[in-house]
Formats: structure tokens, C-alpha cells, sequence
């Protein structure tokens, strides 16, 4: 089925995305040159467009499938869709990039850079990641459904409050007014599990 996938180029049907997602999942390595050959172009250009420079616009979008790499586990395809999710990173990617040469220098303290670079330990005890993913889906349930949905979308699909609030067909003041109440929901949920 690899050959099948990466034998298209641009955006693929659903059912091959499936697919790709499937092989990326079980840690395939030719998955991702399958996804760089379906999306690598898509990707670039929304970087490019963002940063203008044709050398940081190829690191970006390496960052970018490093990150989809070390986070494809969270992906859900019933909640969006891959170019969706992908398009996402890569405008983050390149946001986040335009925002360090406006700021100046940043320290290694930056959690993304240490993600990058391998620096931060990605193992735990078993028995910690099975009692914090309790928690945490504990802690879920416990949101109403208006709540879990903006969380979802915000944390789990890397969208903005904008971008809820024009899915959800939403005020933007709702949405920011729902992502408070989650977080204070969330936060005192935390409290519990952490006493």
C-alpha cells in the first residue's frame, strides 16, 4: 500500500490518508517520505508565504514533519481533516519562527526548540503515563460538550480561538469566554489528582 500512497502527488483522497495515518501511526518510515511527497509542496508554500525566504521555508517545513512525526498518536482524523492538521503545524511552524526574529535570541528554556533537538526525555514509567492519561481523561469528561470542543480543537488541533470561533460559528467572545471555563475546569480537576 505504500507504493499506492506515495505514488500521488498533492492532497490525496481520504482514503489514502487514512492509510498514510495508519502507516505513521505504527512508526513506518516510509510513510513520511509518502506524506512529504503528497504534502511537501502544500506545506512549503504556506510556509513561504508566511516567512519569504526559500531556505528557512525548507527548515520550517522539516520542523514541521518532525513535529507531526513526534505527534501523529494525538491526531484524530473524525475531528479534522490531515492537510487541515498539517496546514496547521506548518503556519504554527512559521509563526512561531517570525515571532524569534522579532524577540531576538531565544534560550534552550524554549520547549519547542528542546522538542527539536531531541533534549527533553519522551520516556516515562509506564505506570505515570498510564495514571496522568487518566487523569487527564477524567479531567475531559468532566468539561461540558461546548467546553471539550474548543479544547479539543485548540490543543489537539493546534487551532486558533479566530479559527474556532469561525468552525464552531461562534462569537469569538464565547469561544474565548468557553476556553476560560474549560482551563479553570481543567486547573481545578489537576488540583484533585495532584492532592
Amino acid at each position: 500500500m505504500s507504493s499506492e500512497i506515495s505514488s500521488r502527488r498533492g492532497p490525496g483522497s481520504l482514503e489514502q490518508d487514512r492509510e498514510l495515518i495508519r502507516q505513521l501511526k505504527q512508526r513506518d518510515g516510509s510513510a513520511m517520505l509518502a506524506l512529504y511527497d503528497r504534502y511537501g509542496g502544500l506545506l512549503y508554500s504556506v510556509v513561504y508565504r508566511a516567512v519569504r525566504d526559500q531556505s528557512t521555508a525548507e527548515d520550517l517545513v522539516q520542523e514541521t514533519l518532525l513535529r507531526v512525526w513526534n505527534r501523529i498518536q494525538t491526531f484524530d482524523g473524525e475531528k479534522g481533516s490531515l492537510s487541515g492538521w498539517l496546514v496547521t503545524i506548518a503556519r504554527n511552524r512559521a509563526f512561531d519562527h517570525l515571532r524569534s526574529m522579532r524577540s531576538g535570541p531565544q534560550s534552550f528554556s524554549d520547549l519547542d526548540e528542546a522538542e527539536r533537538l531531541g533534549l527533553c526525555p519522551t520516556h516515562e514509567p509506564d505506570g505515570d503515563r498510564i495514571a496522568k492519561h487518566r487523569a487527564v481523561e477524567q479531567a475531559l469528561e468532566s468539561l461540558n460538550e461546548a467546553q471539550r470542543d474548543v479544547i479539543e480543537l485548540t490543543h489537539f488541533e493546534g487551532m486558533t480561538q479566530t479559527e474556532i470561533a469561525h468552525k464552531l460559528n461562534k462569537p469569538l467572545g464565547t469561544v474565548k469566554g468557553l476556553v476560560r471555563s474549560a482551563l479553570k475546569v481543567l486547573r481545578t480537576a489537576a488540583g484533585r489528582e495532584g492532592s
